[in-house]
């Protein structure tokens, strides 16, 4: 079960890294970027823990980083594919949160 929460961290942060490569601070949100080096760091973390910690990772810990490399893989091949998807990308302005809603 250990290897394969390593696979796992390691394809998250890969992918992670993939998508950083892709971004930069002028044509992708701030936020976005902070999460994904939050991302990143987790996978690090979590590859550090088991690697030299002496981690011993239990099932949900297994469950949670294979759910995590699914959805990063299956979203890289998906929206990342062509570059930073567009409700990912900067506006002109900077990154001052959320874009507003309009309604009724």
């Amino acid at each position: 079960m250990t290897a394969v929460y390593v696979a796992a961290c390691m394809a998250i942060f890969s992918q992670v890294f993939v998508r950083l490569v892709l971004t930069d601070s002028r044509t992708t949100l701030v936020r976005v970027r902070i999460a994904f080096i939050g991302l990143g760091c987790a996978a690090l973390l979590g590859l550090h823990s088991v690697l030299f910690d002496g981690h011993v990772p239990a099932l949900p810990d297994v469950a949670m980083a294979i759910a995590v490399a699914v959805v990063q893989v299956l979203s890289g091949v998906r929206l990342w594919g062509t570059g930073v998807p567009s409700p990912y990308r900067a506006s002109t302005s900077a990154d001052s949160g959320p874009p507003e809603r309009g309604g009724p």
